[in-house]
């Protein structure tokens, strides 16, 4: 399937970098409203350029938008691309608000169009053998799930000086005004479904605890720099999961359940280890714990335990930052199920539910109790 990518930002050499893993996407040209930006890519991974949006929009051979642009402009490029008649995969979140999100979703289905959104990591390999352990009963009856998507004291890191492959600046100032939990908790969320089936209730609390970060950068939006919600699923299933640029790096993804307990290191990794244990708690970390107290030193322990054989599928590609993530395999999989009928693995339900979840996470009123409105 022909492609076209609309924004020409950080992420976007992420992605230039994992298409050549897909064959069947064939990149049409790019397109960024920054003209020095877009010849900078354009000119790096030597792809053709859009000299304007309408003019990528008109392209006959473009079939699909890849909307790679900030969040803020999801909603609006994402819709220009359907109305167009283009199928459309969009970074997350899909939109901003449910309104703009219940519009651009009703558009795709009104005019027989593809739409999903990012994040794709439960298509990777962790994640699936996790999903695997779960259904093979292997945890017995699942009880319930702690997951982390911990960045670290980010506010002071050298976030200024972050650059992609291309040269584009880590955007500071959206990311802090977006807030982190708009953009990272789908990487959580999406895994959760998969593994779980829809979110019924959210019960969330955030705060912003640090207001005065990138006040160099002219941030005006202080959203939540933490977040942490209860996520009940049917079947009495329950999700702790915690968002936050301030805990140290954590995304790990734990399942207990009456038999045992599976651990995927990191969310980020497509082909993170899964491990799983009676108890969840490994001879070595027992046995540093106790010298802990005799030594009163804390001393890092190995993750010990019986690893998980992984589920077959295709490895990731290392990107830029050093992550085995393969931001392409949701626009390939969207292709797929587009052109060849293939299993709906992404698409419009997913990242509508995602966003709803994400929303309840990030309640204005800084904590709510919210009963889904929709499902997968």
């Amino acid at each position: 399937m022909d492609i076209a990518i609309i924004g020409c930002g950080y992420v976007a050499d992420m992605y230039m970098q994992t298409l050549p893993a897909h064959p069947g996407l064939r990149l049409a040209g790019v397109w960024d409203r920054d003209p020095a930006r877009l010849a900078a890519f354009a000119a790096f991974h030597k792809v053709p350029a859009f000299a304007a949006l309408d003019a990528l929009l008109a392209d006959p051979r473009v079939q699909m938008v890849v909307n790679l642009t900030n969040p803020r402009s999801h909603h609006a490029v994402s819709r220009a691309a359907l109305q167009a008649g283009r199928h459309v995969y969009s970074e997350k979140p899909l939109a901003m608000t449910m309104t703009e999100a219940s519009e651009l979703v009703s558009l795709a289905a009104a005019r027989g169009l593809g739409l999903a959104a990012a994040p794709c990591n439960h298509l990777g390999n962790a994640v699936a053998t996790l999903r695997d352990a779960v259904r093979s009963g292997l945890l017995g009856r699942p009880l319930l799930a702690y997951a982390e998507m911990d960045d670290g004291m980010l506010p002071g890191l050298g976030y200024k000086d972050w650059r992609s492959l291309s040269g584009a600046p880590w955007p500071a100032k959206d990311e802090f005004e977006v807030g982190c939990t708009m953009e990272h908790a789908g990487y959580q969320i999406t895994p959760l479904v998969e593994l779980f089936g829809a979110v019924r209730r959210v019960t969330s609390f955030n705060h912003c605890f640090m207001p005065e970060k990138g006040a160099e950068l002219g941030v005006e939006v202080i959203s939540p720099d933490f977040s942490t919600g209860i996520l009940e699923f049917d079947g009495g299933m329950r999700a702790r999961l915690t968002n936050s640029i301030l805990a140290p790096a954590d995304r790990s993804l734990r399942v207990v359940g009456t038999e045992g307990v599976a651990t995927l290191a990191d969310v980020w990794e497509y082909d993170s280890p899964v491990r799983h244990s009676r108890t969840g708690v490994h001879t070595r970390s027992r046995v540093m714990r106790k010298l802990e107290k005799r030594l009163s030193a804390v001393t890092p322990g190995l993750l010990f335990g019986r690893r998980l054989a992984g589920a077959a599928g295709q490895r990731a590609t290392r990107t830029q930052g050093g992550h085995h993530m393969d931001f392409a395999r949701g626009v390939a999989q969207l292709a797929a199920q587009v052109a060849d009928g293939a299993d709906p693995r992404v698409g419009p339900a997913l990242a509508l539910h995602v966003t709803e979840v994400t929303l309840a996470l990030q309640d204005p009123d800084g904590s709510a109790i919210r009963t889904m409105a929709t499902g997968v």
